[in-house]
């Protein structure tokens, strides 16, 4: 049989603009109710739930139920990655007839604070997120294996050490390259990644927003992670 129903079918859950701000918000890697993302785009519950059934009927979101609440994440890092690919294909427009350069948006002041530091599906993305991963390698504390995945150095287990949870065992796919949606770049994926994220926001190194992916990164982060 033919993929392409199937894609139509993926490519018109995407394209509603209700739907697209959904998996837009959902790309921060964290679990939403239903009420918080109709706040974020802007439509009452009964939408929201509407669009939130589709977009979990069609594989693209997971709910979670937890006591009263249901809790909306995207349903895996392969939507995550696809959504990150489109935004790209995106950026290569201004919406005028002509084509703009892919970081022209990023020129733009309201837009510097997403690119200096973001959340993507739970791991550090932007100017940051990709100087921490260049910052490792050069140190030596992360290191290519020949699969195409990494593995953390004995320097680097010792030297990232504040930032492991206990008994994380980064084994397997623990860690790898995804496309920074803005920089062009590699930044980390993976849960490894994503654990050290968590460990920097709980450390008060950055500060998530309320309102978008971005990460603000604080006093207490700056000479942790500026100086990389």
């Amino acid at each position: 049989m033919s993929a392409e129903p199937r894609l139509a079918r993926i490519a018109s859950a995407i394209a509603d603009p209700t739907r697209a701000r959904t998996l837009a918000r959902l790309l921060d890697g964290r679990l939403h109710t239903a009420g918080e993302l109709a706040t974020h785009a802007g439509v009452g519950a009964a939408t929201m739930s509407a669009h939130l059934k589709l977009l979990v009927d069609e594989g693209l979101a997971r709910v979670r139920p937890q006591g009263r609440h249901r809790y909306f994440g995207l349903a895996d890092g392969d939507v995550a990655h696809a959504l990150e690919a489109l935004l790209r294909v995106a950026d290569r427009r201004d919406g005028a007839d002509e084509p703009a350069p892919d970081l022209k948006r990023w020129q733009r002041p309201e837009m510097r604070g997403l690119r200096h530091a973001r959340s993507c599906y739970g791991h550090l993305a932007g100017e940051l997120g990709v100087r921490w991963r260049e910052a490792l390698l050069a140190r030596g504390w992360v290191r290519a294996a020949p699969d195409g995945r990494y593995e953390l150095s004995e320097e680097g287990r010792e030297g990232l050490a504040a930032l492991m949870p206990a008994g994380f065992a980064a084994t397997g796919r623990a860690l790898y390259d995804c496309v920074d949606w803005s920089e062009r770049r590699d930044h980390f994926a993976g849960p490894l990644a994503v654990a050290w994220l968590e460990a920097m926001v709980d450390k008060g190194w950055l500060r998530r927003s309320a309102a978008s992916r971005e990460l603000a990164l604080t006093p207490v982060g700056r000479p942790m992670l500026e100086g990389l």
